[in-house]
């Protein structure tokens, strides 16, 4: 071997082992970088004319995993859709209240009951007569702010939507932009891993809104379609539309009637119509299907169980009550003070009757005497609040319910109200937490496979450090020979 070419060996390796001490440096100083993906320089020998001729920087690579961040996306999206429905369920039964928890509307309902009887067995005493108006009252305001409650979830929901979708839509174009700078970048020959650190680390953000799929393009470019099939970005992006509802959300309010917007995406020059919301759409899987499912399902069918008891209460006291009872209207202790009469949207208009509201020109003694009287009667004649109690704690049928198994009084009905929705809120948190738990231990995982390792690369840089000892000492080696040979 001529003493140039090992001078030229001996810098190939200076040269490489220099390389090697970059790349470690870069990765140990962004250990804790979130979103850093370890680099590894790889080197290959170079040969001219059949001998060694020293070593060369093939490339260096970015750590990748794609399936662990595959399950990772996938379980994060999953994770984040259980939040959405956990956090609709613990405020509607915060608002309703757990069965048998003072304040709830199932001890609202126990308590008019209660005070019902109590009437019922001293006519006479209108302090008590009070205590039953009262607990009317707070019945009705049990139901009416539970309702109001259930818009409010609605309408965060709504919001929520539309701030996701400009979201999603802004990170996409910031994607698509990057695709082009790493495609140019590619073709030149320039590193491009910082922007590809950037752009997973937008992809993340992208995939925990809507699941997603990841396919390499050339010159490493990547197109993003959902794991239901949607296409999301494939050369240029295919933004989604939503529209907020301007004034809130109320209960009449549906997609079915156009009072909601769906969800939309801008294909060419077409707009169309996307499933979501239902389990089985090409978006959904994510936070933004589960808020969907949260304003256009959840929180209509916890409502509607809602309007159904509300129904049910103010034909209690119409229909089971006797005729004397009600008021010159015809109507009972419980009214809808608009006079619709509809089901649909009375939890959150259902009120007290005014001929026994004194704050309202009533009086109590009515529901001794009957909401018509224009006069008090006979104070020891506790006959019509009998019917009224016998009215309140009724089996009925539990028609139109799905929280109801059998016939019930009004504050079982209540009861078993609370419970089917806490049944279920306590499902959501049992998959929140294991899809949280596998989410976290996929990244763990994740982590493992394409994150630093300090101690690996701190060992890595020893070797180096070795390398290039013996690089420079043949170096100072040849240098020594060339001056023998000077000196002759």
């Amino acid at each position: 071997m001529s003493i140039s070419n090992a001078l030229n060996n001996a810098a190939s390796g200076l040269r490489a082992t220099s390389r090697l001490a970059s790349t470690i440096s870069n990765n140990v100083s962004n250990a804790l970088t979130e979103g850093y993906a370890a680099r590894t320089t790889q080197l290959g020998s170079v040969s001219a004319g059949g001998l060694g001729s020293g070593v060369r920087v093939t490339a260096t690579l970015r750590a990748e995993s794609a399936y662990l961040t595959a399950e990772r996306r996938v379980a994060e999206a999953t994770a984040e859709a259980s939040g959405a429905r956990s956090d609709a369920y613990t405020r509607l039964i915060a608002a309703m209240g757990e069965a048998g928890v003072p304040g709830s509307l199932s001890a609202s309902a126990t308590a008019l009951e209660t005070a019902l009887m109590a009437a019922t067995a001293s006519p006479q005493a209108t302090t008590l007569l009070t205590d039953a108006v009262d607990a009317a009252r707070t019945l009705a305001g049990s139901l009416t702010r539970t309702a109001a409650e259930s818009a409010a979830v609605r309408t965060d929901a709504d919001a929520r939507i539309a701030a996701q979708v400009d979201l999603l839509n802004a990170t996409l174009r910031r994607i698509d932009d990057l695709n082009g700078k790493i495609v140019n970048l590619t073709l030149q020959g320039i590193d491009t891993l910082s922007l590809q650190d950037e752009r997973a680390t937008l992809i993340d953000q992208v995939a925990s809104i809507v699941p997603l799929k990841t396919v390499n393009r050339d010159n490493g470019e990547v197109s993003l379609f959902t794991q239901g099939g949607g296409t999301l970005l494939d050369g240029a992006v295919w933004e989604l539309g939503f529209t907020r509802a301007p004034t809130g959300v109320t209960a009449e309010m549906t997609r079915a009637n156009g009072a909601l917007s769906g969800l939309t995406q801008r294909q060419g020059t077409t707009t169309v119509a996307l499933a979501i919301g239902s389990g089985g759409g090409a978006f959904d899987g994510g936070s933004l299907g589960a808020l969907f499912e949260v304003r256009d399902t959840i929180v209509p069918g916890f409502t509607a169980e809602l309007d159904l008891y509300a129904a049910d209460l103010v034909a209690r006291f119409e229909t089971l009550a006797p005729a004397g009872s009600l008021d010159a209207g015809g109507a009972g202790l419980f009214v809808d003070p608009t006079g619709g009469g509809a089901a649909a949207g009375l939890s959150g208009r259902i009120g007290l009757n005014a001929a026994v509201d004194p704050d309202r020109g009533g009086a109590v003694w009515r529901l001794r005497d009957g909401l018509s009287a224009a006069a008090p009667g006979v104070e020891g004649d506790g006959s019509t609040l009998q019917a009224l109690t016998d009215a309140m704690t009724a089996r009925r049928d539990p028609a139109g319910f799905v929280s109801q198994s059998a016939r019930n009084d009004s504050a079982t009905m209540a009861s078993e109200i609370s419970a089917y929705f806490v049944g279920r809120s306590v499902r959501v948190d049992d998959d929140l937490a294991y899809q949280t738990a596998r989410a976290d231990a996929l990244g763990e995982e994740e982590l493992n496979a394409t994150g630093v390792d300090s101690d690996g690369q701190l060992q890595l840089l020893t070797v180096v450090e070795q390398a290039y000892a013996a690089n420079a000492k043949v170096l100072s080696t040849i240098d020594e020979l060339m001056r023998l040979l000077l000196e002759i």
